[in-house]
């Protein structure tokens, strides 16, 4: 469907608020309709060749949506491979968002970058997060490993996050363990027989029928 012509002039506003904008620029980015940001984002994630996208995404990490930040959540794992550390960071603190929402998105967008990433990347990412001392960030990695992308020291990793002191970050684990279990089977059982008398219910459930389906 069309734009309409205030909704495309919206979108090129923004647009020119991006290739120029200082700080009064992000305030106005930040007064645009929710639907035209969240256009843009999408624009900037399927294209590479898109004007300053990352610039853009920087700007909106800080909009008082939670669906905008959601959005850029998401959108900053296509920055990878080659990311900037300032892209790195601000992934990480979109992971420690106060929304539920984003901290999802987050997780999505580290997925996507730890896709994206050249393998040794990809290593330097999952340990990056794996030695996080803060919970939020090491449960957007356990999420994150629930993609099928293989890393190489996924098992030692999810080994890690399945002792966790967090429950939701042991959950997600054996959750990514049920992704990755054919991988190495053996590793994947050694983990999940750790814990099978976890203290939390849900993590006991998850590994008690991760063995049953080893033990097929």
């Amino acid at each position: 469907m069309p734009l309409t012509r205030p909704h495309a002039a919206a979108r090129t506003t923004a647009l020119s608020l991006v290739l120029t904008a200082g700080t009064a620029g992000a305030a106005s980015l930040r007064d645009l309709p929710t639907e035209v940001l969240c256009d843009l984002i999408d624009d900037a994630q399927a294209n590479e060749a898109y004007p300053q996208r990352a610039r853009m995404l920087s700007l909106l990490t800080a909009d008082q949506r939670a669906t905008v930040r959601a959005e850029v959540a998401e959108a900053m794992g296509s920055l990878w491979p080659g990311a900037s550390g300032e892209a790195a960071d601000e992934l990480r603190r979109l992971a420690r968002d106060t929304s539920d929402s984003v901290r999802v998105s987050a997780a999505v967008g580290l997925a996507r970058a730890i896709e994206r990433a050249s393998a040794p990347e990809r290593i330097d990412l999952v340990c990056t997060w794996a030695l996080s001392p803060d919970t939020d960030e090491r449960l957007a990695l356990a999420r994150a490993l629930t993609w099928s992308t293989p890393v190489f020291v996924a098992d030692l990793v999810l080994e890690q996050l399945a002792a966790d002191e967090s429950r939701a970050v042991r959950a997600a684990a054996l959750a990514a363990v049920a992704k990755h279990f054919h991988e190495d089977s053996s590793a994947y059982v050694r983990v999940v027989s750790k814990c099978v008398d976890d203290p939390d219910n849900n993590v006991r459930r998850l590994a008690r029928a991760l063995l049953q389906r080893a033990r097929g």
